[in-house]
């Protein structure tokens, strides 16, 4: 591994656990300086230099996943909708049969929309591509951080999609088709005649 890779990795300790580890190695360093020997004082030494890297580390704090926002049903996003509507004052019953009216409305509309234009759906959804379709024109490094935003995938998921992407890379690069192969290995192919 490159010295310049293993200057960027760190590990994550709690508070508690530093804390417990700096009062132990201070109780060892406080027994080491008991006895003036040559190996206390490097006990002494390693113990002072323990607790000054553990002093001196990066404060972190993990966030919590964040939810995806809940999606709203039709009737909760109409509902919401004509809320900000200045509507005339209406009993339950006229609010409930205006609103199937405007959703009726809607839904015809969509009807409509796809009849004229059948090539162009109504999109219920935002387009995300799927992964393979967006690989073909990512660098590796492209396909790294595509992988780790996704919140839906698991680390395995990610490991196994990135490490089948550089494995089919490198099959580009080094691999030969099965002519190449045989005329580089002086091998004939062989004869379909029996």
């Amino acid at each position: 591994m490159k010295d310049k890779d293993k200057k960027n990795k760190y590990i994550l300790i709690t508070k508690d656990l530093q804390k417990n580890l700096i009062d132990f190695l201070d109780e060892v360093q406080l027994e080491a300086a008991k006895l003036n020997t040559t190996d206390n004082m490097h006990i002494v030494n390693f113990c002072s230099f323990a607790i000054e890297e553990l002093l001196s580390g990066f404060d972190a704090e993990l966030k919590p996943k964040r939810k995806p926002p809940q999606k709203k049903s039709r009737d909760q996003f109409l509902d919401e909708t004509f809320m900000d509507w200045n509507l005339p004052e209406m009993d339950d019953e006229e609010y409930e049969k205006f609103v199937n009216q405007v959703d009726g409305f809607l839904r015809a509309w969509e009807k409509e929309y796809a009849k004229d234009n059948p090539n162009e759906p109504v999109q219920r959804k935002p387009y995300k591509p799927e992964v393979d379709d967006v690989m073909e024109y990512c660098s590796l490094e492209e396909i790294q951080d595509f992988l780790k935003d996704d919140p839906e995938l698991t680390d395995e998921e990610r490991f196994e999609l990135y490490y089948d992407e550089r494995e089919k890379r490198r099959e580009k690069k080094s691999g030969m088709s099965y002519e190449q192969l045989l005329k580089k290995s002086g091998v004939l192919p062989p004869s379909t005649k029996k």
